[in-house]
């Protein structure tokens, strides 16, 4: 072994190094930035349609997708540099966001439903509350029991038993965050055994996935416009009558991302889908 290939170089550097040259990470790497990728579409796709008015307040989900997708880019940054650690932090970080981003949907759902419910009216609280910066002691549990209990994906969160796998989750990335034994801390990854650095890259890539997945599913039932192909719009933009049902088409690039990756739910959610929304996945 040449040992000055490592002299002046930091443990990350080092890292780096060691992860450019192996495949099978550069490969896992490349794929959660597919997931990077739909983000960025997917936020181009709901620009416009994401506006949400509560109290004296108006605003766009555009900053919360943004960050999403800015934070998908730094797991990704951390990967590269052998970071798992951080890696998971930032992926719980992602799930706070994101299903921040699905309570407000949830919410405005509900709220033009009419819905007076207490649960409605306490998250009505905290987003004005976060509006103003002064949003505090609102855990994810608290986020996801509201979204949970929303009559419009109830039924959902039952039948997919998602809150267990969500308790699960969160679990494995709270002990990332607060470094809850040996194992869940950054280190030189050439002391990895084996395969080891390689199931953890792709352990990240499926949590991200799944956290992805399941947000974007509940999203479709609370507001399938969130899903919709431009077409129809197009259509009246150009002073065109759109064609016959185009308001259910899918953006393909969705349609794409869901055939990827619902198994990791159920095979059967795309089909509750059309069930639920009239929306067409072809």
């Amino acid at each position: 072994m040449d040992f000055n290939e490592f002299e002046g170089k930091s443990i990350r550097q080092l890292n780096q190094q060691i992860i450019a040259q192996d495949k099978r990470c550069k490969k896992t790497i490349a794929d959660m930035r597919v997931v990077e990728n739909f983000w960025n579409d997917f936020g181009i796709l709901s620009f416009g349609r994401d506006f949400v008015i509560c109290g004296v307040h108006t605003f766009s989900l555009q900053l919360i997708s943004n960050a999403c997708e800015l934070t998908l880019g730094s797991i990704i940054a951390c990967c590269e540099s052998g970071c798992m650690a951080d890696a998971y932090s930032l992926l719980r970080k992602y799930r706070d966001d994101l299903f921040f981003y699905l309570y407000i949907v949830v919410w405005n759902a509900d709220k033009k439903l009419d819905n007076k419910s207490p649960e409605v009216a306490q998250m009505e609280t905290n987003i004005k509350r976060w509006v103003n910066d002064g949003l505090n002691d609102l855990y994810i549990g608290d986020v996801l029991q509201a979204i949970g209990q929303s009559p419009m994906v109830k039924d959902a969160v039952q039948k997919y038993k998602l809150k267990n796998k969500f308790d699960d989750l969160g679990d494995k990335l709270n002990n990332y965050v607060h470094s809850n034994g040996l194992s869940f801390y950054n280190r030189n990854v050439s002391v990895f055994q084996g395969k080891v650095l390689q199931k953890q890259m792709e352990e990240v890539l499926n949590e991200m996935r799944f956290i992805t997945i399941t947000c974007l599913f509940l999203l479709t039932i609370c507001s399938p416009l969130s899903i919709m192909s431009t077409d129809y719009e197009d259509c009246l933009d150009c002073n065109m009558i759109p064609p016959e049902g185009a308001q259910y088409w899918v953006a393909p690039f969705v349609t794409e991302f869901f055939k990827s990756n619902i198994e990791l739910i159920d095979e059967s959610c795309i089909k509750y889908l059309k069930d639920n929304t009239g929306m067409e996945f072809e």
